[in-house]
């Protein structure tokens, strides 16, 4: 009985671990946004390739969500130093990862930029393929400007 274990009431030297000091704190699962911050470039290529996809078997709504999602990760694998995973804005994320946007890619990026929620069948067929042409527009011109960053934009 005079063994603090049993009695639920611990010695000072016990106090740490009742507060729960002494514990080790279990390490949560990543979210989809911390993976995103750690590997933009694969998570541009795994979005383009499933825009693709969606695009090719006329799921336009999904196919414009994923091609916007391509071209912002693709846009961070190309910044510098910290950028909030909350900044979405595709004209913000090139003005930090390019000094210089042609007026033609900036104009491509406004249009593309609030396509980003789903809304169930709005997007037409032409429509998505406007946004299909101006976002290949933007990752190729991205390419260009990278020597290290680069996918197959029309994957089998």
């Amino acid at each position: 009985m005079n063994d603090p274990k049993d009695t639920g009431v611990g010695s000072l030297f016990q106090l740490p671990n009742i507060f729960g000091l002494g514990r080790k704190k279990k390490e949560k699962p990543k979210s989809d946004s911390e993976e995103a911050e750690i590997f933009p470039l694969e998570k541009a290529k795994e979005n383009w390739k499933t825009a693709i996809s969606y695009y090719r078997s006329e799921q336009y709504d999904q196919a414009i969500i994923h091609f916007r999602e391509s071209l912002e990760m693709l846009l961070r694998a190309n910044c510098h130093g910290y950028i909030s995973s909350k900044e979405k804005n595709l004209t913000t994320l090139a003005k930090k990862a390019f000094a210089n946007i042609p007026a033609e890619i900036a104009a491509a990026l406004k249009f593309i930029n609030p396509h980003y929620t789903l809304v169930k069948s709005v997007y037409t067929a032409a429509f998505a393929d406007e946004i299909y042409e101006k976002a290949k527009m933007v990752a190729a011109w991205v390419f260009s400007q990278s020597e290290y960053l680069k996918f197959d934009l029309d994957p089998k």
